[in-house]
């Protein structure tokens, strides 16, 4: 008899390429494959949750609610987390910079736009990589703010922060992280998981569809103030 979790790992991987999802970190390819499938039987236990109240009540923390300009400020920070833990060594874009600058910024509607709109410009103007981070850091992180010394944090650091955050947020075993790690870290599209949930539980496309937008909402308004909090312990640390 198959295994129905191995069943549920080839469905969702069977569209795709064999080579088309790089290796996290140090793990070999056997050792990746068996992450990527723990992580698609632990969000196999969302299909149980009948609400949005009770998937808070079962693996978040509390109602928490952010406004789209957070949305979009806790979405960078977790492609700079998915983009390093990918272990893909391609160049990096926009989306990745604008990420890195954010997470040395005290968020504010405000300071968001001017991270995009700064580092747009630059591309435009032809800075990439490494260059387009440094530029855009020296215009939009003072040199004596304690932000400037966060600032000279590798993309490593960076995500080394966010992971830590993540699973002091909602720990290894928790399908919200499971959530996170497939659409960032290997690039799955919120269609390709709620397939996966379809196919393996038999519940209904909409169903999977609001449990998916049910799960995104609760990790981005976790994390969004999650990650606020570890910041601001770490700015009063280097000030102290």
């Amino acid at each position: 008899m198959v295994n129905p979790n191995t069943q549920l790992f080839q469905a969702s991987h069977s569209n795709h390429p064999a080579n088309s999802h790089p290796v996290m970190g140090s793990y070999s390819k056997g050792e990746e494959a068996m992450r990527i499938e723990r992580d698609y039987q632990l969000v196999v236990r969302l299909a149980d949750v009948r609400t949005a109240a009770d998937m808070r009540r079962l693996f978040g923390t509390g109602w928490k609610t952010i406004n789209r300009s957070q949305q979009a400020w806790i979405r960078h920070l977790l492609t700079v987390w998915g983009d390093h833990l990918s272990g893909d060594e391609y160049e990096r874009g926009q989306v990745n910079v604008i990420g890195r600058l954010m997470m040395r910024c005290e968020w504010s509607e405000q300071k968001a736009k001017q991270i995009e709109k700064v580092v747009t410009e630059l591309h435009c103007g032809g800075y990439r990589g490494e260059e387009l981070m440094r530029k855009a850091r020296d215009i939009l992180v003072p040199q004596s703010s304690a932000s400037n010394i966060i600032a000279l944090a590798k993309e490593s650091d960076d995500a080394a922060f966010m992971e830590s955050v993540i699973v002091k947020t909602f720990g290894r075993d928790n399908p919200i992280r499971s959530v996170a790690r497939l659409r960032y870290c290997k690039c799955k599209s919120a269609q390709n998981v709620a397939q996966s949930l379809i196919y393996f539980t038999g519940i209904t496309s909409k169903e999977a569809r609001n449990r998916m937008e049910w799960a995104q909402d609760i990790l981005e308004g976790e994390l969004f103030y999650a990650v606020k909090r570890e910041q601001e312990k770490e700015n009063t640390a280097l000030v102290a």
